[in-house]
């Protein structure tokens, strides 16, 4: 039945009250950045899960003692940029939460993967990851435009 819009899946009040738990978590993370609160960014991370996190130009970083590390290194001895989560979408499954969206810090835009799992009855960071994301060109306004 080509043309006809897929409807979405059903969803319940568990599954939305789920996902703005992952949406609380997620800006919990981001309120921690901006605030460079280095004990409320550690909170947020698992102790159980494994952890790693992918800074833009850093390369990646794994095990939970090496995570936060760099996490004081960004929040407490550099000078953590003002970031914000913009357009946040949310996948939750049984005990995952992922959240994608885009990091606005004060002029560069990023995209970022955000992974959480459920602990002790709380969602916890298991990964972040943000890379920087092209310029917008000409050509690739061009491009937008022949596909709408």
């Amino acid at each position: 039945m080509a043309g006809l819009p897929l409807a979405p899946p059903p969803t319940t009040n568990e599954d939305m009250s789920e996902k703005q738990a992952v949406l609380a978590a997620n800006e919990a993370f981001y309120a921690a950045f901006r605030a460079a609160d280095f004990e409320a960014m550690e909170r947020l991370w698992s102790r159980r899960r494994n952890v790693s996190v992918f800074h833009p130009n850093w390369p990646g970083i794994s095990t939970r003692d090496a995570v936060m590390e760099s996490w004081y290194r960004i929040l407490i001895a550099g000078n953590p940029p003002h970031v914000s989560a913009i357009d946040p979408t949310v996948i939750v499954t049984a005990k995952t939460g992922l959240v994608i969206c885009n990091e606005d810090l004060g002029g560069a835009n990023l995209i970022a993967t955000n992974v959480f799992v459920l602990e002790d009855g709380q969602w916890r960071m298991t990964n972040h990851q943000a890379s920087r994301l092209p310029a917008t060109t000409p050509q690739s306004d061009q491009i937008k435009r022949r596909e709408e």
